[in-house]
């Protein structure tokens, strides 16, 4: 009796696990995919970079998928709440995104090395 108590207890936590291990992947796979749509409707590879117009474009608290969206692509996280955008014509230019608790807090154009004021 304890030993059919017992597989059926190892049972059903094994599928609690599975589950969570599903949600957590279905979680992961939409949030790394809802990108690639944004991006792929982009004509060239460098489109998905953000450039001046698109950097006036983002106001006080908005998400990092709005972001995305005027971008028409994924930052590269720098650090926990950073995102830095290259410039989609000036190698020497880059945007980096401060977000406080989802939302854009402070953005602001970085000169990258090798600038030239000539």
């Amino acid at each position: 009796m304890n030993k059919k108590r017992y597989r059926r207890n190892l049972l059903a936590l094994l599928f609690i696990l599975i589950t969570a291990i599903a949600v957590l992947f279905a979680k992961w796979y939409f949030e790394v995919n809802q990108y690639h749509d944004i991006e792929d409707e982009n004509s060239y590879s460098w489109q998905r970079y953000m450039n001046e117009d698109e950097f006036t474009q983002l106001e006080d608290g908005m998400s990092y998928s709005d972001v995305v969206r005027v971008a028409k692509g994924r930052g590269e996280k720098i650090s926990e709440d950073v995102y830095i955008w290259d410039d989609e014509l000036l190698l020497t230019q880059s945007y980096e995104i401060h977000f406080q608790d989802g939302k854009l807090e402070q953005k602001k154009i970085i000169q990258k090395r090798g600038y030239s004021s000539r």
